[in-house]
């Protein structure tokens, strides 16, 4: 059953950012985008022989699977709002604080 309680849209954010930091944390340490890292990953083309590199390539592909998964969902809201707009607006109209997410919508 979808619940329609409202959430704070901050919420959103907030894993963004904290997804992109352990992202670029994962990208300066091998120096490779995550992306190439999340294709390869997925094509199986990396060793699974060493267990601490198995539980690396498990983090870091978690944090891309959140990243992306909030980033769909930001981008949904977002364009909800625009949806419902009639005439032009500032960037303020669009703040986070004015976007409103149910919890269907930041749960995961």
């Amino acid at each position: 059953m979808e619940t329609h309680e409202l959430v704070p849209a901050e919420t959103l954010l907030k894993d963004i950012y904290e997804a992109a930091g352990e992202l670029r944390w994962f990208e300066q340490k091998y120096s490779l985008l995550s992306e190439t890292f999340y294709r390869v990953y997925q094509d199986g083309f990396l060793r699974d022989e060493d267990p601490a590199e198995i539980e690396e390539y498990l983090e870091w592909s978690g944090w891309c699977e959140i990243y992306e998964d909030r980033r769909q969902r930001y981008d949904r809201v977002v364009q909800q709002q625009l949806a419902q707009m009639t005439t032009p607006a500032s960037l303020l109209d669009l703040h986070i604080s004015r976007l409103r997410v149910t919890a269907a919508e930041t749960a995961g």
